[in-house]
């Protein structure tokens, strides 16, 4: 399979636009590149990465969970990334399911994440910042804690997601859309959870904070986002209110 990844960084380096395109890096499953745009030399990211079909469409539960065994005793990485992939259909239709207004927020709680965390820098080389699929999670849970309201304030919602995100060695969120709560797996996966903890609604091995070691540096940029004038002095509404004792 990885002939297929040498192909394609071969025909990017052969492009009539390769002096527009920045090979990152390449992996025996994977390859990471930049394209800059020729209008306003805006930068697209892109992540390539090989994938086995292993569950098909509509697989039943038993396939799904004989698929989870292999993942969770699977001890080689690349076993694992290939395995992983496999259940990334099911992670972006958990997200595509929720409405117009949570995608929006989304939106904007992913545009806030982006400009008032630090840069990478010298001195912060080996932080390691939560997942945006991790704030996508968060987002969607806080939503679904507030009865799923087609229409809310963005500023209630916002108020709402700092708020968890300020206390955030209290989450533990886990859905049971593809697994259940009396699986074996999943039960272990909360034994040995760590602070945050939020369980991937795809794949019951995996607590998408756990690859992140910088949620102080979340949470003290989410409390002082809350003293900053949009949200300052705001106080909570229904269906909102039960963030009043975050």
């Amino acid at each position: 399979m990885s002939a297929m990844l040498e192909g394609l960084e071969k025909n990017l380096k052969k492009s009539l636009l390769t002096n527009r395109i920045l090979i990152e890096k390449k992996a025996s499953v994977s390859l990471r590149f930049q394209f800059k745009c020729i209008k306003d030399l805006h930068i697209h990211h892109f992540d390539v990465m090989l994938c086995c079909d292993m569950l098909g469409s509509n697989p039943p539960r038993d396939v799904k969970k004989s698929l989870y065994r292999r993942l969770y005793n699977c001890g080689d990485d690349l076993e694992t990334q290939l395995y992983s992939v496999s259940l990334l259909q099911y992670q972006v239709d958990f997200v595509k399911a929720s409405t117009v207004g949570v995608k929006d927020m989304i939106r904007l709680v992913k545009y806030w994440f982006k400009t008032s965390l630090a840069k990478p820098s010298e001195t912060n080389r080996f932080r390691r910042l939560p997942s945006s699929y991790a704030m996508e999670l968060m987002t969607i849970y806080v939503w679904q804690l507030a009865g799923k309201p087609i229409f809310f304030s963005f500023v209630q919602g916002l108020r709402a997601v700092f708020k968890f995100l300020v206390n955030c060695t209290d989450i533990c969120i886990i859905w049971f859309e593809h697994y259940d709560e009396t699986f074996q797996i999943v039960k272990k996966s909360v034994q040995k959870q760590t602070r945050p903890f939020i369980l991937d609604p795809a794949n019951p091995t995996f607590n998408v904070c756990e690859t992140s070691n910088a949620w102080d540096e979340v949470a003290h940029v989410a409390r002082q986002s809350l003293l900053k004038p949009l949200l300052n002095g705001v106080q909570a509404k229904p269906p909102w209110l039960f963030t009043n004792s975050c």
